[in-house]
């Protein structure tokens, strides 16, 4: 009865030894899954705000620029010496060097890459840096097709953006926001600035708290990347195709966060949601590896299983070891009784 009564009190302490880690790893391991989670959304949070000052920003300062009276007034001279002289002739170049400091001070001030006063019929007439297109016409020269020639159709009407694409002239790829100009109530032309992914890239690629495979990015309605990633060493700036589970949410509107596969085939944990700009639409994600993000899991599930291992090891072996001394007393106690008979 001793032996029984001991038996059952081993087997309860090991059974609850066993059973207590696996319930707190349990809830360690949703605690830690949250934290994670909670991390990645305020990274994201934080990121969206970020990223909607700065184009919302920029769409500012374009709505400023083209009610500024000095533009406008800039715009009409500039036009009437254009006409006149031509982009070469020294009349319009000694009205362009009355505006050039201000405008140079735009760009240098504000990291523009360029700015441009188209007229309304698609002469492109000033550009504070000097471009391929200046004295073009924008509806039927060579440059009708770029994507200059396409914001400023649009702007004619009102504030607009271009996406971005690659510039040569200034080694990057390039956005544009334009707005009309207007003197009075006659539409003068569009004003354009070009804005550098250099900014935009200097957001994404600040990576603290997100340890060594966290990556920010952006996706684009076409598929396309509008970031770089971290895990190549070519630029992957609209080249990159991204299509998962996150991205596709991202684009029907939602904002959420799960354990998807991301555009490597890697399993990521993912904050996402869409941009909602009314001139952008673009999705942007948060993501970490899952192996990096559960490693702590992981080394817990290791030393679950060694401990697992050492407890059924050491229950196997005490039954067996009493089950082989209980099986040697019978043995002996059934010798003791054939003895005795004999004697008998």
């Amino acid at each position: 009865m001793a032996k029984k009564t001991t038996l059952a009190i081993l087997i309860a302490f090991l059974t609850f030894s066993l059973i207590v880690p696996f319930i707190s790893y349990n809830k360690y391991k949703e605690a830690l899954k949250a934290e994670c989670f909670r991390h990645l959304i305020t990274t994201r949070d934080v990121l969206k705000h970020e990223i909607w000052n700065y184009f919302n920003n920029r769409y500012g300062d374009i709505d400023v620029l083209s009610r500024n009276p000095v533009i406008s007034k800039g715009f009409t001279r500039l036009s009437g010496a254009f006409h006149a002289y031509g982009i070469e002739g020294p009349q319009f170049q000694k009205i362009k060097s009355i505006y050039q400091p201000l405008m140079e001070y735009y760009v240098a001030d504000y990291g523009y890459a360029n700015i441009f006063f188209i007229e309304r019929d698609g002469s492109v007439i000033y550009s504070a840096l000097r471009e391929d297109f200046s004295g073009t016409d924008l509806f039927i020269g060579e440059y009708k097709d770029h994507n200059i020639a396409h914001i400023f159709k649009l702007a004619l009407e009102d504030v607009s953006f271009e996406d971005y694409s690659w510039n040569d002239k200034v080694n990057d790829f390039t956005a544009y926001f334009a707005a009309p100009v207007f003197e009075a109530e006659s539409l003068l032309g569009v004003i354009v600035i070009e804005l550098p992914f250099s900014h935009l890239d200097s957001i994404l690629t600040h990576k603290a708290g997100l340890g060594k495979t966290g990556e920010m990015y952006l996706v684009g309605d076409d598929g396309l990347m509008r970031s770089n990633s971290r895990f190549s060493v070519k630029p992957t700036m609209l080249k990159q195709v991204v299509d998962t589970e996150a991205t596709r949410e991202a684009f029907e509107g939602y904002v959420g966060q799960k354990i998807v596969k991301d555009y490597r085939g890697v399993p990521v944990l993912c904050a996402y949601t869409p941009l909602n700009l009314n001139f952008i639409n673009w999705a942007l994600l948060v993501d970490i590896e899952e192996a990096e993000a559960f490693a702590p899991i992981f080394e817990v599930e290791g030393l679950l299983g060694v401990i697992a291992s050492v407890i059924g090891t050491i229950t196997i072996g005490y039954i067996y070891f009493t089950r082989r001394a209980y099986k040697r007393a019978e043995e002996e106690h059934d010798i003791l009784e054939s003895e005795e008979q004999s004697e008998a």
